[in-house]
Order: C-alpha cells, then structure tokens, then sequence
C-alpha cells in the first residue's frame, strides 16, 4: 500500500470516527523506551460498543491499526506510526477478584481487564487470598498485551494459570470467549494478532494457606528485580532464551562481552546483558540498530538467530534486512493463528449458526449503512452464485478458448423453494436463444450421431436440433483432415421407406459429407487402416521417449557428473577418519546415484553426531550438515575413567582424567561405551546443570548422584542439597529458588527437596 493510499485512508478514517480520533498524539512517551515519532490517529476505547464503533470505521479500509497497552514492550519508529492506535480503558480496567468465605475455598477464578496492569492484578489477587499470580508483579505490562507474549518470570508464565480470554476481532467486529488451549501460547509468543484484542482474561489460581505468604513472595520478587535489573528507559529483556532453561540470551550476549556495547544513543546495559537502554531524548533508530548487532554477533559465534521480544511498530519493511528480521520475530504467525480465527468463523452476532455455504454479511452492515435481513442476505448470496455458476451476468459470454457462445442461463429456484424475501427472483427469465456451434474457418467438424435419439428427424445438418444436442469436436488446424467410416460399403443408397434407412447403408447427409471429401482430395480411411495407424504412433512414440530417458540415465550416471566437491559443516567432535572416510566414498561418483543414504548411516554411528544431512547440488557438490551433540557432564565410571554425557545422557566418549570444561556428576557409574544411554539420574542431573537459573549458578559447587539414585547438589557454602529420587525436577529447582532468596544460605546445612517442598535443616 503506497503513502498516498495510506493518507488517503487515515483521512477517511478520521472522518468516519470524528471528534472521538485525536491526531498525531506523540507515541514514544506512552512506551517505557520513551522513544519515538506519534500516532497518526489515536482513540481511547472502554466498552466494546466503542471498539464496535472503530471496526466499522475501518471497514474497506487498508489502514494499520493496533492496540497499545503499557507500552513496556513497544519500540516506535523515529517516524511514528502511519495508522490507528486504539487504547483500551473503561470496561477493560475492571478487576474480578473471588472472595473466600467463611474460611472455605471456593472456585479460585480471577477475571482482570486487558488494560490492567500486571503488578496491579498480582497484588490484588494476593490480597484476596489467591496464590499462583505473584509472579506478575515484576512485569510492568498489561494482562492483554501478558497474554499476546505469554509474558512471565520467576519460574511461571501466563500459560501457566490462563484458563481463558475474552476476545475483540478488530477487523471483523465480532467477540467471542475463548479457552486458553485455542490461543496457541508458546515460549514468549502466541497466535495472537493486532487484530485480536484481549478485552479480559481469566486466571485459574489457588487459595493460599497463610495470606502473608504471597505478600512476602511479592515482595522478594520487587527486590529482586530491583537488585538484578537496570532502571532508565529500557522494555526488559530484549531477546527470548533460544533454548528455554538450557541457554539464557543473557548469557550468550554476556559471554561475548557485549555489556556497555553502544549504538549511537542506545547502550547494552552493564547491569544485565539482555537489557538495551535508550538515552533520554534518544532515537528508536538506534535501538533497533544495537538489536540488530547484537544479533548478528551471537548468530555468527554460536549459531542462534535469537528472536525479539520486542514489538517494533512504525518501522518501513524492506528498508533494513537486518530490521525487517526483527519485524518477523513477532509478525510471523502459524496454523495456530489459522486456527484461531476459525473462532470467529459461521457465528453470526446474535449466536446462531450461518449457513456455512453461504457468504455472510452481518445485519447493520450493509453498504451504505442500510438494514438488510440475515435471510434476505441469504438468498441473495445465494442468487449470486446461481448466476455465478450457470452463466455470468446474462448478457451472454464466451468461453476462454471462444468456441462457444454461452447464452444466459434459465436455472431459478423452483417456486416452492422460495421465501418470502425472493422477490429479487420472482422476474420472469429472458428467453434464451438457441445455443449454436459457431465454427472456425479451415477447421472441420465430426458429428457423433445417436440412431436411437435422432433416428426420425430426416437428414442432419449444422443447424440442425440433433446437431446441437450432439455437441461437436474441433480439430486444430494444423492436423489432417480425416473421414472415418466403418467398413461397409460407401456405394449403398437409401432402401428404407421415407423417413428411414436400412441396416449398413450410409444416410444421405453422411454421404454427401464423404463425397465432398474425396473431391477435396482427402484420404478416406477404414476403421482398420486407423488403428494400424495409431498403433504405429504409439511405437514410435514409446521408442523415442525410451531412447531419451536412457540416454539421460547414461549421461547423468557416467563421471562427467561425477562428485568433485565434499563440503562437510559442524565437524568439531565428529571422528575426522569416520568423515575422511565417508568423502572418499563419496568422490567420483555421480552426484545423482551417490549413496547418500549409507553415508549418512555412517556418520550418525559416531556418538558426538545427532543428525547428519546430506544435500546435493547438481553437477558435482555435495554439502554435508552435521548436527552434533553437545557434552553437558561426566562421571566416573567403575574403571576411573570419565563417561563424558549430553543432556540426553548420551556417552559421547569416555576419557582419562579430569574433563574440567563440563559439570562433574560426583559418585560412581556403569563403565559405558561411547554411544551408551546413562542410567536415568545421571540424565537428570546433566540436564539439572544446564537448567539452572543465574541466581543459582554461582552458588553451585558440584553435583552428584548417590548409589541409591538420589540427586544432589552442594553448594559454595557446603550446604547440601538432596532432590531426591529424579522426577518433578523442574518443580523442585524453583522451590529451592524461592528458598534461597528467603534464606541466606550461609545458615543452611541440608535442604532435603524429596517430597517437594523444602525440609531444612540449619546449622
């Protein structure tokens, strides 16, 4: 859509909304980068009557539009945005909170408005004796926008409680209720669009057994926030963990040293790696520039494309690649966003079923503003594709080809099935012309002719009913003239009475045809000659096609195609004698019947490769893709030596020594081979190493696995710290987070996480 398009439709747009629409209302301050150009049109929305209002301003119109909540996650352009800024409130900022009788515990449902603040619905859901939302108090956003992002922190999210949402189509105007498994919540994303508002959302929570509990909860999250993250102008964490509870952003932008990197007025934060800060008076431009680099930079050293978190609103798609990247992270929608609109599909407003085969219109939405019945709309829908389908707009047309002409059609609905509203096919029909075969000149035709149907109508001829009724073959003009007939005699005459014709004599009408023929110098073939014929065609036809296909097989098959090129990717663990190996059985051959399937087999024995993906590239490259495992941990075997595992515990290899680059799994295991499965608590422990928050991670000192299958930690202070046997691992680690945040842990001698909850025993 072209600025001018684009102007042209904001005026409209204006006009139709009225004094309600403000223009150009500066952007960047409503956001927590405080960056940023205004809004071309900005309207304040708070029941659903006022978005019903918008949706029908915008109706036919191409003009962007988006919902604004906190604005804590949102980077406008330098330029502002070109589009319609919709800001909910009134009915949105509602709180529905249960309230516990009498001690008991009734349903724990919360409802919160889409335009709520997070921290303000955590902390009156505490104060209403709720637990389970606390978590929410450290994200300054809305509920609506939490929900779009499936926003969370502190070892929960929103997917984690939301039961269901009640939801705005902007563009459609329609609401519907819809349950939380429909939204397609996912890591920091969702199926979500800017067409769908979130007008409320509904949390399922649980009745907390002593009130102070989620008040100090509350209260250990704001101070944790405050001591771990920076303040200023910034929207939180910049990118999701490419690998959630396996690898941090944070981590990876930090172990490159980026902390302090700076863009013009943008600067990675010195106090977390994740976080990019905006000078005041700043430009968004440089924002998106540092996000860029410093995505750019981890993709080259590590491999993951992070992708944002950041909404980026204004910015012009197919001026920056490296921008229009980010535009992707969060305009990229699925089959979940497919699906989720069907929601809103074959519903009309007033809750019954549409006829699903029918276009629907709602009522009161007619072009130009006039009422029209849902039934009336039916059935002049369905007139529509009656004359859709069985002849245009009645005048008459011609087929693509323009052999035939195609007179107006006389289908109509048979008068019993018509209702009341189907006056607009009350009309009587046009009288329709004879459908005539116009003919080519230089092409000739073939009649097929049926005795039993047109056996009384005398001699046939072009213009003749039977004619029409028949139907007709063109012949291209390229292609030989050619009269077919049986193999009787071509002398026979007429010896049936008037009006019929004796068995195996030739009608008169077919006659003069093959008369004119032989004049015209035509050959006259039997039916046998023509079969002879055809069956010469199909033989060399076959032979020709054959010799091409061997042909193609030989040259294809022989060494002039033959693989020159072996270019192998992710080697670092892979045996280099297996790879060396597998290139030279690869070189030589033809890159079409190169044994790819062996090679592969052959790669993948080797313990450190997961997948290998071989791909061919015509006339003689072969590009192999190893995707290797990545070592986590080791323990000692019964022999002393060192079991070196994934996350998966997978041996990779098994070494002398001390391998001091991975976590060490104290106790004793089974000798394994390489390409071995570890038993199920190493498994758990390996994969325990890398999911440990960064809190945690400086106060582990080892881990460790008992010859019950008990896991263990210890850390820095010397407290120890049993899990138990492996399972519920994830719901453990954060009660030991919680734990030591409350706690210091120089006071700790054991915390014994067996059953779930923490047993401590001081010292």
């Amino acid at each position: 859509m072209s600025g001018g398009d684009v102007a042209d439709g904001l005026a409209v747009l204006a006009e139709r909304l009225g004094p309600v629409a403000a223009r150009d209302v500066p952007l960047g301050p409503m956001t927590t980068y405080r960056v940023g150009g205004s809004a071309a049109l900005l309207v304040r929305a708070g029941s659903v009557a006022d978005l019903r209002r918008i949706s029908a301003a915008l109706d036919g119109l191409d003009v962007p539009a988006v919902v604004v909540g906190k604005g804590s996650n949102l980077l406008v352009s330098d330029a502002g945005f070109a589009g319609l800024v919709v800001v909910l409130g009134g009915a949105c900022d509602e709180i529905d909170v249960p309230s516990r009788s009498g001690g008991g515990g009734g349903p724990a449902l919360a409802t919160f408005g889409g335009s709520v603040a997070l921290p303000v619905a955590a902390r009156r859901s505490v104060a209403a004796g709720l637990s389970g939302f606390e978590w929410a108090v450290g994200v300054p956003g809305s509920v609506g926008g939490a929900v779009r992002m499936n926003a969370g922190g502190h070892g929960s999210d929103m997917a984690a409680s939301l039961e269901r949402v009640h939801l705005f189509h902007l563009r459609r105007g329609l609401d519907r209720p819809v349950a939380a498994e429909a939204l397609g919540l996912r890591f920091r994303g969702s199926a979500l669009g800017d067409d769908h508002v979130v007008l409320s959302a509904t949390v399922s929570l649980e009745w907390a057994a002593d009130a102070s509990d989620g008040q100090a909860t509350i209260d250990e999250i704001v101070r944790w926030r405050r001591d771990n993250q920076p303040g200023g102008h910034n929207a939180g964490s910049v990118f999701v963990n490419p690998e959630p509870g396996r690898v941090s952003a944070g981590a990876l932008i930090d172990g490159l040293g980026l902390r302090g990197l700076r863009i013009g007025s943008a600067e990675v934060s010195t106090k977390h790696a994740n976080f990019i800060q905006a000078d005041e008076g700043g430009r968004s431009a440089d924002v998106v520039a540092l996000m860029a680099e410093v995505r750019r930079r981890v993709e080259d050293a590590h491999g993951y494309r992070m992708r944002s978190e950041i909404r980026l609103l204004g910015f012009d798609q197919g001026a920056d690649g490296a921008v229009d990247e980010l535009l992707a992270d969060v305009t990229d929608h699925g089959v979940a966003t497919v699906r989720l609109e069907h929601v809103f599909d074959g519903v009309v407003p007033d809750g019954t079923a549409a006829d699903p085969s029918l276009p629907f219109v709602a009522p009161d939405v007619a072009p130009g503003g006039a009422h029209v019945e849902p039934e009336r709309l039916g059935h002049e829908a369905r007139a529509d594709l009656l004359a859709a389908f069985v002849g245009g707009d009645g005048d008459g047309d011609v087929d693509p080809d323009g052999e035939h002409a195609v007179g107006p059609s006389t289908n109509v609905l048979p008068s019993e099935d018509r209702g009341e509203h189907d006056e607009i096919l009350d009309e009587e029909p046009p009288a329709v012309p004879p459908v005539v075969a116009k003919e080519k000149s230089g092409r000739s035709r073939v009649v097929i002719v049926d005795d039993v149907v047109f056996g009384g109508f005398g001699e046939l001829d072009a213009g003749s009913m039977a004619d029409r009724r028949a139907g007709t073959a063109h012949v291209a003009p390229s292609s030989e003239h050619v009269v077919v007939i049986t193999d009787g005699s071509l002398e026979g005459e007429a010896s049936a009475g008037e009006g019929g014709y004796s068995a195996g004599a030739v009608r008169p009408g077919l006659l003069a045809r093959l008369r004119a023929s032989v004049r015209r110098n035509r050959p006259v073939l039997t039916s046998r000659e023509l079969l002879m014929r055809r069956r010469r065609r199909i033989f060399y036809g076959t032979l020709v096609v054959v010799t091409l296909i061997a042909g193609a097989l030989v040259v294809l098959a022989s060494p002039v195609v033959g693989v020159r090129y072996v270019e192998i990717e992710g080697d670092r663990y892979v045996d280099a004698g297996r790879v060396a190996g597998v290139v030279d059985s690869l070189l030589g051959v033809s890159v079409l019947t190169a044994d790819t399937a062996e090679a592969r087999r052959q790669l993948e024995e080797d313990p450190w490769v997961a997948r290998a993906r071989i791909s061919r590239y015509f006339p003689d490259r072969i590009v192999i893709e190893l995707e290797e495992r990545v070592p986590v941990a080791w323990f000692a075997g019964v022999d002393g030596s060192a079991r070196v595992i994934d996350v998966s515990g997978h041996v990779l290899a098994v070494v002398q020594g001390t391998p001091t680059d991975y976590a060490r799994i104290g106790g004793t295991g089974p000798n394994l081979a390489p390409g071995a499965t570890a038993d199920l608590p190493f498994r758990a422990t390996a994969q325990l190493s890398r999911s440990l928050p960064p809190e945690l991670e400086p106060l582990v000192a080892s881990f460790g696995v008992t010859e019950t299958g008990q896991v263990t930690i210890t850390l820095a202070t010397g407290t120890v710290v049993s899990f138990g046997e492996p399972v519920d691992m994830r719901n453990k680690l954060v009660n030991l987070v919680v734990l030591l945040r409350r706690q210091d842990p120089n006071d700790l001698q054991t915390v014994d996480l067996s059953s779930g909850d923490p047993v401590v025993q001081t010292r």
